[in-house]
């Protein structure tokens, strides 16, 4: 699942920059919000136009965030990134794949492991004292050649 993750992160710092690239081209061609208001004859089309370009702006500085916080495996990026792509959804089309990508991938439970603090810690094991002499004869195990000594895993 990091994979899907990594791939989440760059989604989300491509549509980011692709809607700060798409918001500035269109406020440079009719002059910002307001001229793009204007231009509409309908003045619901206008506003429903500028409102749009206005939040597609908004929404992709918090993507590019996610994004490259999400590619490092920050906790607090993965509830920051589940409140991103629900409002992605909101974004039609292209802000409803990722959003629906992110959300498959972020809520699945083969996920947790990956952003959480408690990371197993390899340690190694140090071999068991020798036990005394005083052994009594009804406790007495058989001694195990050198060969045969089990070597845990460090992956154990």
């Amino acid at each position: 699942m990091d994979t899907h993750v990594k791939a989440l992160g760059l989604l989300n710092i491509i549509f980011g920059g692709i809607s700060v690239l798409f918001g500035l081209a269109v406020f440079v061609f009719f002059g910002g919000p307001v001229g793009l208001y204007r231009t509409m004859n309908d003045d619901v089309l206008g506003f429903l136009l500028a409102g749009s370009v206005v939040f597609h702006m908004l929404l992709a500085i918090p993507c590019i965030l996610v994004g490259v916080y999400l590619r490092s495996f920050m906790e607090w990026a993965r509830g920051f990134a589940i409140v991103v792509s629900a409002l992605n959804l909101l974004n039609f089309p292209f802000g409803c794949v990722v959003g629906g990508y992110g959300l498959w991938v972020l809520l699945t439970p083969e996920t947790d492991p990956l952003f959480s603090d408690r990371r197993p810690r390899h340690t190694k094991k140090s071999p068991s004292p020798a036990k005394s002499p005083q052994t009594s004869t009804s406790e007495a195990k058989p001694k195990q050649s050198a060969s045969a000594r089990i070597i845990p895993s460090p992956r154990s």
